[in-house]
């Protein structure tokens, strides 16, 4: 329990959350939203199973592209501008030379081959997290995609219902999940920790499956009831290792 409170508060994000989170409570409670809609705060402990299953496979799991740099060797004749067929973790994947040095192709496929920004971007979001899971620092997202997850969901909420009071308690409630999400995921990274419930240790065995056997089942941080239903929860000995496990863009 120290070990992972001393991770948890000592990060900035955490305090960012619990001081946004305590100004939406004062706001709630002051315009009585919480006095008419509390039953709104438990709607994402309903929606999690399913957010986190869908957000982790198709959002941080999104494979965008890289950038990788060969021998030129390898394609000694190909010049900038030209596709080349490249075996990248045992599979073809047709790629464009990017630059040409004296003994080195710069080749890239994908939306990012252009778009440094975004390759650093997901890697702090959740690349690196799968290159090095014992990472501290990668284990917590980048504050400002937590602020566009929370205005995202916010803003959804008050276009479906038009009211803000059940926007702004369902965002309430975003955050008290959030903040549980990381107590939680940071759990499942340390060492020796035994979370409190044994179900929740089950959780984390099915993680540090995902990190080290293979990346494409048990995507359930805090439950594992999306996988369950979606077929993506496997005994260990049903699923082979995976050969990206640590290089989730290919």
């Amino acid at each position: 329990m120290k070990a992972v409170a001393k991770h948890y508060f000592s990060h900035p994000s955490v305090w960012t959350y619990i001081l946004i989170g305590l100004g939406v409570f004062l706001v709630s409670y002051h315009y009585r939203f919480l006095h008419h809609y509390y039953y709104v705060a438990f709607l994402p402990i309903v929606i999690a199973p399913f957010f986190e299953w869908f957000a982790h496979k198709y959002l941080l799991h999104a494979q965008i592209g890289n950038v990788i740099q060969l021998p030129i060797q390898e394609h000694p004749s190909a010049n900038i501008g030209d596709t080349i067929l490249v075996d990248y973790h045992q599979k073809k994947i047709e790629m464009e030379v990017m630059a040409i040095s004296e003994d080195t192709l710069t080749v890239g496929y994908g939306i990012a081959r252009k778009h440094e920004g975004l390759r650093k971007f997901m890697y702090a979001l959740h690349y690196g997290h799968h290159e090095d899971p014992n990472d501290i620092q990668l284990i917590f997202a980048p504050i400002s995609s937590v602020f566009v997850l929370f205005a995202t969901l916010f803003g959804i909420t008050w276009l479906l219902t038009w009211s803000l009071g059940i926007a702004t308690v369902f965002l309430l409630g975003v955050i008290v999940y959030y903040l549980h999400y990381e107590w939680m995921h940071l759990g499942h990274h340390i060492p020796g920790y035994q979370h409190i419930f044994p179900w929740s240790n089950k959780l984390k065995t099915a993680h540090q499956l995902h990190h080290y056997k293979n990346e494409n089942y048990w995507w359930g941080i805090t439950n594992n009831i999306g996988d369950k239903l979606l077929g993506t929860y496997k005994k260990h000995d049903e699923v082979d290792r995976s050969e990206t496990i640590h290089d989730i863009n290919v």
